[in-house]
């Protein structure tokens, strides 16, 4: 909700955030005090709260394929579509990376000051360990994470590790790719098997003992 004009933009109403800046270049035209629209909150590079109109390849508390733009002193910046690029600390890179090249990452708030950052260190923002409520044919969406000998592994809505057998893939498939798929079979062990097709009969549970 757009609430004040101002020489410089629009400020907007983040509840509980107050009135959060829309600098100029990022308003429509015509926009005027009393319009909704949606925007992103994000700090700038002073630690200010600003909005944008721009929409990020990803948000807090998901996962993307981002492309590495710069290394820094202070980590490695990846494009997100967004002016302010973002950043993954050192400390949060499971291997170093490189200019040009991609890398699967989570996007998270950091607990000291507040900003979004992303880490490459997939495995600890998935409890596998954690309870689900999965079922059998269950639509989910899947992010390709990387192969295996058995096939893909692929991250499930965000939260848990599946498998899909690359016998039963009959597609080209690649790394970060978002997917539509389903849960296929729920092992006695709590481990996922998925499909892509939501038709495709279940595994006899006898061959996953």
């Amino acid at each position: 909700n757009v609430v004040k004009d101002v020489e410089f933009g629009f400020y907007v109403d983040a509840e509980n955030m107050g009135e959060i800046l829309l600098p100029t270049k990022y308003c429509p035209p015509g926009l005027s005090v009393g319009d909704h629209l949606p925007v992103f909150l994000y700090l700038d590079s002073d630690d200010r709260p600003i909005a944008t109109t721009q929409e990020p390849k990803t948000e807090v508390g998901q996962f993307a394929y981002l492309e590495v733009i710069d290394n820094t002193d202070f980590g490695t910046f990846l494009d997100w579509g967004l002016d302010k690029d973002l950043l993954v600390p050192f400390g949060e890179q499971h291997v170093p990376m490189e200019v040009g090249h991609s890398y699967l990452v989570y996007t998270y708030v950091g607990v000291k000051d507040g900003r979004i950052l992303a880490s490459s260190k997939i495995d600890k923002f998935l409890d596998d360990d954690k309870p689900h409520e999965f079922k059998p044919k269950q639509p989910v969406s899947l992010i390709i994470a990387n192969s295996t000998e058995l096939g893909f592994k692929a991250i499930i809505d965000n939260s848990h590790w599946g498998v899909l057998y690359k016998n039963e893939v009959h597609e080209r498939l690649s790394f970060g790719q978002s997917k539509k798929g389903f849960i296929k079979y729920i092992r006695p062990d709590g481990k996922i098997d998925l499909s892509l097709d939501g038709g495709q009969e279940l595994r006899d549970k006898n061959m996953k003992m």
